[in-house]
């Protein structure tokens, strides 16, 4: 019995609903571009060496992506239309200072607490926001043109809104060292803003990585494809009866089918195609056929269809007869009824493995190797399960039948007790 507790936690299963793990493949692409180019751009306006350290790629909620702001710092919410929305980029108040220090000509790193930008800070961070509004429209360039506009400049979060609370925004974070301090500059955009272009590169991801297949995902698929397996089995003949037959079969009993030139070649119960089957070196083997192929003509085909509808009627007449010898006279209800239920019996020829790769290369006229040598006993199957094994008799006027040869329990008793030997 399983421990029992007092107290537990209830599971939702719809959190992962409320909180699904979405990702920009968009801003990934061009993270390290955008912030490789920030450096570029802030060494070319200040002559001032900004090195990037490192970039992180998240998709948070509002309310988290405000929540995580430095306390001194200055915001520039930017409209970027034709796209619906606006975006903030948010400058850290110590990468200010930083390049501010340094452009006063100041050599060394004085550590100090910082409360609130000077109106010079002010002036060099807008001048970092408009860098980096102008390198985020280069970098969309090619998906789709821009026209940015800042519309305000706030040093505090709680002026700050680009969406509600729980809306889902992208944030690109980009740590930058100087040799007087470091800092970081942070690219906030709504997620639905993204959404068309999310949508768009996945068609057009040669305009930013050079048109290079994704070896990696080229390589796992491949992988997959060699180690996923299927299970193929030829069927000679399937047929349906009452369960209730299946108490008159016995080791002797001679099931009459219609044999003919085709198998069907399953995966579970799945017909992937049929095909002639015959032997090759004592070893049972398939020739596939394509889809719909058969020179049976319409005639042959009816025909033959009356010559199964005729032995199953002679079937079932034999087995009745059978039947009739071990019936009383009252039966239970409930099982009179269950006799009256169908099974389906199939007979097979062999099975094989093919993984998933190979299975879709087969084509028209491949012999596929079956585990079955000629003259072995043929496996019988009764829904799925293993009943016995039989071989192929005829029983006169061009007709055939299957004679059970043995049960599968008596079979499975003798392999079990050679093996304990």
């Amino acid at each position: 019995m399983p421990d029992k507790y007092d107290e537990y936690e209830a599971l939702d299963l719809l959190d992962t609903g409320r909180n699904p793990q979405l990702r920009s493949v968009l801003i990934e692409s061009l993270s390290d571009r955008i912030l490789r180019q920030i450096s570029v751009n802030i060494f070319q306006k200040t002559r001032y060496p900004v090195q990037v350290l490192s970039c992180i790629t998240n998709v948070i909620t509002h309310e988290s992506a405000l929540g995580s702001l430095p306390d001194v710092m200055l915001a520039g919410m930017i409209d970027i239309s034709p796209l619906r929305g606006r975006i903030l980029v948010v400058v850290d108040g110590d990468l200010i200072g930083a390049i501010v220090d340094a452009l006063c000509g100041s050599t060394a790193s004085i550590p100090f607490e910082r409360y609130e930008l000077s109106s010079l800070e002010a002036r060099i961070g807008k001048q970092l926001i408009i860098l980096t509004t102008k390198t985020f429209e280069d970098s969309l360039a090619p998906l789709i043109e821009i026209h940015p506009e800042p519309l305000s400049f706030e040093t505090s979060s709680a002026l700050l809104a680009i969406g509600d609370a729980k809306d889902w925004v992208v944030v690109l974070t980009g740590i930058f060292e100087t040799t007087l301090g470091a800092g970081t500059i942070k690219l906030i955009i709504p997620y639905s803003t993204l959404d068309p272009l999310e949508a768009k590169i996945s068609n057009q991801s040669g305009l930013l990585t050079g048109q290079a297949d994704d070896w990696l995902w080229a390589h796992t698929i491949e992988k997959l494809l060699d180690d996923i397996s299927l299970n193929i089995r030829a069927e000679l003949i399937r047929f349906s009866l009452p369960i209730s037959h299946i108490n008159g079969w016995e080791v002797g009993a001679i099931l009459p089918i219609s044999l003919g030139e085709i198998c069907r070649i399953l995966s579970d119960e799945i017909l992937l195609f049929e095909a002639k089957y015959g032997q090759i070196n004592g070893v049972i083997c398939c020739s596939t056929l394509l889809n719909g192929e058969n020179n049976m003509s319409n005639a042959d085909a009816d025909s033959t269809l009356k010559s199964v509808d005729e032995e199953k009627k002679v079937q079932d007449l034999e087995l009745e007869q059978m039947q009739a010898i071990k019936k009383v006279t009252s039966r239970p209800i409930i099982r009179a009824a269950l006799d009256r239920i169908e099974v389906e019996v199939t007979v097979e020829l062999g099975r094989t493995k093919l993984t998933l790769k190979e299975a879709r290369a087969v084509r028209h006229g491949q012999v596929l190797a079956l585990d079955q040598q000629v003259g072995d006993p043929l496996s019988i199957y009764v829904n799925g399960q293993k009943f016995g094994y039989g071989e192929v008799v005829a029983v006169g006027n061009d007709r055939y039948g299957i004679r059970v040869t043995s049960l599968a329990e008596d079979i499975d008793q003798i392999n079990n007790e050679s093996g304990s030997k």
